[in-house]
């Protein structure tokens, strides 16, 4: 699971992607455009770095929804 640090080097976040080449994250723009890419998750590699946008709740399709974990 990829895991990253805030810019204050004390929060860890974690993600969680779907591996399926239907599933993208998208590019900033360039800065000679303002046309985005989407990037499918199937074809991240190992060292790739992903920039998250940090918001209150669990997402499915993009929309926010209430969840509930129980790990056992």
């Amino acid at each position: 699971m990829p895991c990253g640090r805030d810019l204050d080097a004390q929060t860890i976040y974690s993600i969680l992607l779907q591996n399926a080449e239907t599933v993208a994250l998208v590019c900033p723009c360039q800065e000679t455009g303002h046309q985005k890419t989407a990037i499918p998750v199937t074809s991240l590699k190992v060292g790739d770095e992903v920039m998250l946008r940090v918001q209150g709740g669990a997402r499915h399709t993009g929309i926010e929804i209430q969840e509930f974990i129980v790990e056992n």
